[in-house]
């Protein structure tokens, strides 16, 4: 069954994408690569050393925290269930991203402004619609814009803690 979700649900189901999203620069250290190191038919890197298991794992793990203790402040499995599969979509959005920015010949670290901040978040919206949970569009197209401020703040402070090498 489809489930549109109201203007308060639809925010709340979207914040674990934005902790997930921000969860893997607390990682100390490198990771295994998710490609492996492979390369695409063009000979550049799949997705690049900067996209790894644990990185996703830290991700998800910490996105689907967020989203269990939104779904039992708000007694609501469609937080539950949507703020775990937001989780992933993030992460996989932002996956898909570097991909992108591989194939056009941008390498690690370099700016693509408004992919670099909304790739997640639009993972985030098609996971929920996968799982039947539709946001409301209003609300979506205006905590966009938000969306987009946000990550490039927060990533402006990781920057300033040494947390991630570029600003954006």
């Amino acid at each position: 069954m489809v489930e549109l979700l109201s203007p308060l649900h639809t925010v709340l189901v979207l914040l674990p994408a934005l902790v997930a999203n921000g969860s893997p620069v607390l990682l100390s250290y490198g990771g295994t690569p998710i490609d492996g190191g492979r390369k695409f038919l063009d000979g550049r890197p799949l997705l690049g050393a900067g996209k790894t298991w644990e990185g996703l794992g830290i991700g998800v793990l910490y996105g689907s925290i967020f989203a269990v203790f939104l779904a039992s402040i708000m007694c609501s499995y469609t937080l539950l269930k949507g703020g775990i599969a937001a989780a992933l979509g993030a992460l996989l959005g932002d996956m898909f991203a570097a991909f992108i920015k591989r194939r056009i010949g941008l390498e690690r670290g370099a700016p693509a402004p408004v992919l670099d901040q909304l790739d997640f978040y639009a993972g985030a919206l098609i996971s929920l619609y996968i799982v039947d949970i539709i946001v409301d569009p209003y609300v979506a197209a205006v905590f966009a814009p938000i969306v987009l401020t946000l990550h490039r703040l927060t990533n402006m402070a990781a920057n300033r803690l040494k947390l991630k090498p570029v600003p954006w």
